[in-house]
Formats: C-alpha cells, sequence, structure tokens
C-alpha cells in the first residue's frame, strides 16, 4: 500500500510545548530567521524534536496548504521508521546535515519535493535534539539553503551551550521576560514577542549592555554610551528609569545588567566569527549596527562587525555568501564584481549582480 501522508502524534498544543522547552528556548533566535525564508519564497520551515515530530513550523498559505496534504505540520512524524528515507530523518539519525531531491525520498508522495536538513547538536552530549527543515518544491531547488540551515543550526546550538556554560542561567532565574534586539540594518526592540517603541538613545543603551553580559558601573556605561562628552550620571540613570517603565525591571543595579533572556543580532554575528563560522555570522547580518548611532562602543562594533564579515567574505572565495553580502551592501562594488565573478555563468543573479555593476559606474 502507497503512503499518502505522515502519520500526526497529537498536535495539540505541540508548539506551545516546544516553545517552552530547552530547545524551543535555544531556538527563539532563529525563528524570525526562518519565517523570513519563508516569506521571501515558497518554501516551509519546520523545526522537529528527538522524535523527529514536527513542533513548529512556518511558511506561506500555498506551500502549508501542499505541505498539509502529506501531513507535514505540526505533530507529523517523519521519523525513518514512519516515512522511510527523507532529510529530517537522515539529519538525526546521521547527526549530520543532509539534502534529499525528488526521488531519494522513500515515499512518492514527496517525490515533487526537495529537503535541505540539519540537525541541532546537545553541546553537552553530542547528540542531536531535533532538526531544522527548509523544504520546498523541487523546481524551487536552491543550494544556498542548505547552507543557511546549517548556520541556523549552529546559533542554536551556540545558545545551548550558553546555557550550559552559565551565561544564561542568572537570567532564566532572575526572569522569564525574553528581549530581542534587532539593531543590524533596521532598529527594533520587542519584549516577549511585543515590539516596544524606546527612543534612539535608550536603542543604544540596549545595544551596550547586550554586549557586555557581566554588567557596567554607571561610570562604565556612561564611558561607553558618550565618550569625553561632559554628560552627567544623572542623565543616563533618568534614561535606565524610563527603560524600566517600557520594559519592566529587565535591568539590574549595581552592576548594570539586562536581566532578561536576550537574543541580540549584533552579538549573535559577533559570537559566530569569533568562532570562525562565516555561514553562521551572514545568516544573522543584515546591515550595519545602528548606522545613526556616534556612541564610542557601537562605532567601535560597527566597524569591527562590518570590516570582518567583508574581509572574511571576500577571502572566503564563497560566491554564495558574497551574493548575499552584495545584496545587504548593495553600494559595494567590490562585493558585487566578486560575486559575479565566482557564479556560475547560467546563474540569473549573476545578470543581476552585472546590472548593479553597471548602475554604479553610470
Amino acid at each position: 500500500m502507497t503512503l499518502r501522508e505522515a502519520p500526526v502524534h497529537s498536535p495539540e498544543n505541540v508548539e506551545q510545548s516546544f516553545i517552552q522547552s530547552r530547545l524551543g528556548r535555544a531556538c527563539r533566535v532563529i525563528l524570525d530567521d526562518l519565517r523570513d525564508v519563508t516569506t521571501s519564497g515558497d518554501y516551509v520551515a519546520a523545526i522537529t524534536d528527538e522524535d523527529v515530530t514536527i513542533t513548529w513550523m512556518a511558511g506561506n498559505r500555498k506551500m502549508l496548504r501542499l505541505a498539509d496534504d502529506v501531513h507535514f505540520t505540526l505533530g507529523g512524524c517523519w521519523n525513518e521508521e514512519s516515512v522511510g528515507t527523507n532529510a529530517l530523518a537522515l539529519a538525526h539519525k546521521l547527526e549530520h546535515p543532509s539534502t534529499v531531491f525528488s526521488a531519494e525520498h522513500y515515499s512518492p508522495m514527496v517525490h515533487d519535493w526537495v529537503c535541505y536538513s540539519a540537525p541541532i547538536l546537545d553541546p553537552k552530549t553530542g547528540h542531536s535534539l531535533g532538526v531544522i527543515d527548509v523544504s520546498s518544491l523541487w523546481s524551487q531547488t536552491n543550494p544556498a539553503a542548505m547552507t543557511m540551515v546549517r548556520a541556523l543550526a549552529r546559533n542554536v546550538e551556540y545558545e545551548l551551550a550558553r546555557d550550559l556554560s552559565g551565561g544564561g542561567a542568572a537570567v532564566v532565574e532572575s526572569s522569564t521576560a525574553h528581549l530581542r534586539l534587532r539593531l543590524l540594518g533596521n532598529s527594533e526592540v520587542m519584549l516577549n514577542d511585543a515590539v516596544v517603541r524606546v527612543s534612539p538613545r535608550q536603542t543604544e543603551i540596549l545595544c551596550i549592555l547586550a554586549l557586555n553580559e557581566r554588567g557596567l558601573s554607571l561610570d562604565q556605561l556612561t564611558a561607553l554610551l558618550y565618550g569625553d562628552q561632559p554628560i552627567s550620571l544623572a542623565t543616563v540613570k533618568a534614561e535606565i528609569s524610563h527603560l524600566r517603565g517600557l520594559l519592566g525591571e529587565v535591568i539590574s543595579s549595581r552592576p548594570y545588567q539586562l536581566v532578561a533572556r536576550v537574543d541580540a543580532d549584533h552579538v549573535r554575528v559577533l559570537n559566530a566569527l569569533r568562532h570562525g563560522d562565516l555561514a553562521a555570522a551572514m545568516a544573522s547580518y543584515r546591515g550595519s549596527l545602528l548606522v545613526n548611532s556616534e556612541s564610542p562602543e557601537i562605532v567601535m562594533t560597527r566597524h569591527q562587525i562590518d570590516v570582518a564579515l567583508r574581509d572574511a567574505v571576500g577571502r572566503s572565495g564563497n560566491a554564495e555568501l558574497m551574493y548575499q553580502l552584495s545584496n545587504v551592501a548593495p553600494d559595494d562594488p567590490y562585493l558585487a564584481a566578486s560575486a559575479a565573478e565566482k557564479m556560475n555563468r547560467g546563474d540569473s543573479r549573476r545578470a543581476l549582480t552585472m546590472t548593479r555593476l553597471v548602475g554604479q559606474r553610470i
């Protein structure tokens, strides 16, 4: 008998249970990235547990409808015993990224699909805790998807390792709040998934505190924020007081420190660069850090990230990474030229990159 759909196990509340789990908390750092993937193209994104049961997913209406036809949905079980060979099962079983194209799937029901999966390895045991997958129809094959999925899996592993090392232990005990800072490219501050409107100066304070996890004295914070400008300490204390009014008690005193679970994209990129993980850094990079800020600490960090990424991507010889960075920095002719040189001549994106180069010369 031909299998028409995967078995489904208790889909009720599965996503909520996942979000509250250890793996789910660590995965919060990538959920927006996965949603962005599905809105920019015809993809579905999923995260599974150790049984290869889907516990979180996102996609546009078209792809979610097609995925639902084969029970690639919340609660759907995609281990090898249930549906045979597929990328999610292979990535979990082999504990190594796997791509499965079309008829390579055991079941004919997904012969029109291509799936890119990467395991999330527990930094304590080295074994797979679950899988991140991005899938689409065969016509949408894109090798860059695997690079992105692997990078996102490593970002989750860094977050898991951070908790194990004690970097997030005090945060979890002190507060259940989740503070998300998106400061590369556009600026956005979110508390528990709700956007909070903060001033540019308050954003700078949050940016600096995220960079200094162990906390800062009032003198240190003022110096990093204003440099040699003659600013009174009372001014900084007032800004922090206003921030507490907006965000609640997420900033402690003596030292000043963020006491929430913090996901900051600029910190994520820096950590990936320090680990030599260029793909993971590019997965989170959407532009320069707070481009209008003149805070000494932020100016230095902005320069550090931009220069390190541009240099590393240029030296990598990786056409996909060059293309990604040239899209983020469209006014940089060197990146556009390097990307065009490395890309296959039959790649339609090469023509777009060449067009950008011509436009810059006019």
